[in-house]
């Protein structure tokens, strides 16, 4: 590896780290203002929250935002080059502008492996601590109220079977009007009904109290009552009513798994925990698009130089930000695939980088 490659790969990775750490402390600071009167109202402390939350929300932080900081650092490092005239001297001694876009690659290449791996195994495991503070602690009353008390489960656990209950607790395991319905093919067979449903941590089974069943017969439907009945049926009140961002605190073989059985089951945010699994894959091979982006808009000398290049930078950013959670939202509409939603962001600006980068490689070139 020649000087002039050490010289870029260090300097990338350099300015990556500044500008990530940089990001994290100024967003942890933000953040903190912006949630301290819900830790008091929560009766958590800055402490708990700086020991036990945002360690864990740093990973996620420099993952989502590793392909915008690469962004930057090769736009912050490239615009000093520029500034400097030193890539017309490396051009000028016979290096070609594809032979000095390598050590970029090569910069853009470590930190997509990492996030790539972070992606797959380490972040789901700090997500899950992060949730886990967040959803005790920084929630607002009204949605923590919410979260904890009076859920409604409408759900289907297999190919013939569905379970409702109107009022479910998570904090107490505890619902109120239970039916569970089983159809033979598309016929109704069987009813349960239970005036409540408590979930048994201990032995792993439902109670249902007050109940009452109904054998639907072709002569005569069968009637049942009785004060309590216990139930299994394979099913936790997490999987029956899993989080929003349960996808997120999955490892990528544990999503996929997790996935078949939401198929099987029929459930509506299948796509939501598919956009999560394809953009584990999508993200870390952003950072070569903005790699080549960045070097192709900071290669050619402006007015303005390093500050027009970072404004530049930060409106395609936050552009490319945008795209990527409206192409979510619209798919979990079914308006899009799941793979597509995640992927049309990065086709869109590796058109723009594929473009820009050849404008440039044809007038830099000498």
């Amino acid at each position: 590896m020649k000087i002039l490659d050490r010289y870029i790969i260090l300097n990338v990775l350099v300015t990556f780290l500044f500008i990530l750490i940089g990001g994290q402390i100024l967003s942890v600071v933000i953040d903190i203002t912006q949630r301290m009167h819900r830790l008091e109202n929560n009766q958590g402390s800055i402490k708990e929250a700086v020991i036990r939350y945002y360690p864990y929300w740093s990973i996620w932080f420099a993952n989502t935002f590793s392909p915008i900081s690469v962004f930057l650092s090769v736009i912050f490092f490239t615009s000093r080059l520029t500034n400097n005239s030193e890539i017309i001297a490396i051009l000028g001694s016979g290096i070609s502008f594809k032979r000095m876009t390598i050590p970029y690659l090569i910069s853009s290449s470590i930190i997509g492996m990492s996030s790539f791996t972070i992606n797959h195994s380490f972040l789901p495991l700090a997500n899950k601590k992060k949730n886990k503070f967040h959803y005790q602690y920084l929630l607002s009353s009204r949605y923590k109220n919410k979260y904890e008390n009076n859920q409604t489960i409408s759900t289907q656990i297999s190919k013939n079977e569905y379970i409702f209950i109107r009022n479910f607790s998570r904090k107490k395991n505890i619902g109120d009007e239970f039916v569970y319905q089983k159809f033979n093919g598309k016929k109704l067979a069987y009813i349960l009904k239970s005036k409540n449903i408590f979930w048994s941590k201990k032995n792993h089974i439902y109670i249902l109290y007050d109940y009452s069943e109904t054998y639907i017969k072709k002569n005569k439907d069968l009637f049942f009552r009785g004060i309590y009945m216990n139930k299994n049926f394979f099913l936790s009140p997490e999987e029956l009513l899993p989080e929003e961002y349960i996808a997120e605190t999955m490892t990528s073989s544990e999503l996929k798994k997790f996935i078949e059985i939401e198929k099987k089951r029929g459930s509506k945010n299948i796509n939501i925990h598919l956009n999560e699994y394809y953009q584990r894959i999508s993200l870390p091979f952003s950072n070569f698009i903005f790699t080549l982006l960045g070097l192709s808009i900071a290669s050619k000398k402006k007015k303005g130089g390093i500050e027009k290049n970072l404004v530049i930078g930060i409106i395609l950013a936050f552009l490319y930000l945008f795209s990527i959670e409206f192409t979510k939202v619209y798919s979990t509409k079914d308006y899009l695939p799941p793979y597509l939603s995640v992927w049309i962001p990065n086709g869109i600006f590796g058109i723009i980088t594929i473009l820009l980068y050849w404008n440039r490689n044809r007038s830099l070139d000498f």
